[in-house]
């Protein structure tokens, strides 16, 4: 485990060449107090929703917290013609922009970035965010108007599942973990 600071830097010396995406984390933690987790994943099911016009949206109870809206970083807008790696401070900024109070932001052509307050909940975030892709994708094709997941139905589930229990994730935390 290395630890960095916000502007990308190891706090520590290390032989092993550290990931040049570490300024997805720094721009987002910078900006947003309440982050205290971030996932960078290279989700196969999303990231067709990152390079095309349709937006994704919950269509799953567990996905709820997509109903807020997952904005597209379109990295050639600060970059240009690049490799699509989030590999300085300018392209972190941006894309933490992008993001906004948002739990989950595309990145054309390349993945996501998923944050939470905790690392139990970005993993769950993580995992349903590609869950509900496959899903929406399905509800696609089958066809018809789809019939997603509203901010209303969104702030129920919280108050239900993490406001009234107190649970939050760990029920689906102690399972993963029991079947790992």
């Amino acid at each position: 485990v290395l630890t960095f600071d916000l502007d990308g830097r190891a706090l520590q010396a290390t032989p092993h060449p550290v990931y040049i995406e570490r300024f997805i984390h720094a721009e987002v933690y910078r900006v947003r107090p309440d982050v205290h987790a971030v996932v960078h994943s290279h989700s196969p099911t999303v990231i067709p929703f990152g390079v095309t016009t349709k937006p994704m949206q919950p269509v799953a109870g567990t996905a709820s917290f997509l109903a807020t809206g997952v904005p597209v970083f379109e990295s050639r807008d600060v970059a240009g013609a690049s490799d699509l790696l989030i590999s300085n401070s300018a392209l972190g900024q941006a894309l933490a922009g992008t993001l906004g109070a948002n739990a989950v932001a595309l990145l054309r052509g390349h993945g996501n970035v998923v944050v939470a307050s905790d690392v139990r909940e970005v993993v769950a975030r993580a995992i349903y965010t590609e869950v509900n892709a496959r899903l929406q994708m399905q509800a696609l094709i089958i066809g018809g108007p789809v019939t997603y997941v509203s901010a209303d139905e969104d702030a129920a589930i919280r108050r239900m599942h993490i406001g009234r229990s107190g649970e939050g994730y760990q029920r689906i935390w102690a399972m993963w973990k029991e079947q790992v």
